[in-house]
């Protein structure tokens, strides 16, 4: 699959914040609102980085991974966003493939993810990229952890 990586912008949000009227998006990351994109243009790169992941001209992706500058935890995998009318595509797990191939160029070997126990989509594309379940229970919020090392 043809990706392109860019990062995230503020004029890529009018399209991004309009995936968000699709109910189960807004219910897994939303709401998508301005704190957010306040956030995500302030943070310097060795904290977080968001991915505008375009296919041509279009907007199909959204990836947001968090570093810890201490390196005591691994990179961490904190959302992928697909446009929803172009879901069940693998766009979603190309996109994890090309970062994760990216980090392990960086040198980066190491990611966690949190995934819903009500959100077997999202557990499907991270088994599909080689993350595996860290615990056998989720957590008090109904959070999976997964690992996955290079």
């Amino acid at each position: 699959m043809n990706l392109e990586f860019k990062q995230f912008q503020r004029e890529q949000y009018t399209e991004y914040a309009s995936w968000f009227a699709d109910p189960e998006l807004n219910r897994r990351l939303g709401p998508m609102d301005q704190e957010w994109l306040d956030f995500v243009l302030s943070q310097p790169e060795s904290a977080s980085v968001t991915w505008a992941v375009f296919r041509g001209v279009e907007l199909v992706a959204v990836v947001e991974i968090n570093f810890d500058p201490q390196n005591e935890w691994p990179a961490a995998i904190a959302a992928v966003a697909t446009k929803p009318a172009l879901r069940r595509q693998g766009i979603a797990s190309a996109a994890l493939q090309h970062i994760l191939a990216l980090h392990q160029n960086q040198g980066i070997t190491e990611h966690m993810a949190y995934i819903s126990v009500s959100n077997p989509a999202g557990r499907r594309c991270l088994e599909k990229v080689g993350f595996v379940p860290a615990v056998s229970e989720p957590n008090k919020h109904g959070y999976m952890e997964f690992r996955r090392r290079a």
